[in-house]
């Protein structure tokens, strides 16, 4: 679920930490450092259509998860990531 960030103020973290259920303490860190609430709706927005709840929730027009989903496999498949189940991670490598 994503939150209309037009609508806090400017202040997109603190709306995102005040409306996760589990508390604050996990969102603080390399998501709020480096990727913020702000960048995720323009990441969504540029893939999937995008609506807004009247309490500022925002869903794919789609209410369904599966353009989500379909979004975030083609963007791996874009970058190049491989996908593999039922498998061990011995190592990540990133190419130079």
């Amino acid at each position: 679920v994503l939150h209309d960030t037009t609508s806090f103020n400017g202040n997109s973290k603190q709306l995102l930490e005040e409306s996760y259920p589990r508390g604050t303490k996990e969102l603080r860190g390399l998501y709020s450092k480096y990727w913020t609430p702000i960048n995720s709706r323009n990441w969504f927005e540029e893939r999937i259509p995008l609506k807004t709840e009247a309490d500022g929730r925002m869903f794919p027009v789609t209410d369904t998860s599966q353009s989500i989903i379909t979004a975030l496999l083609d963007a791996a498949d874009e970058a190049g990531v491989q996908i593999r189940t039922k498998s061990k991670v011995r190592s990540i490598e990133k190419d130079a």
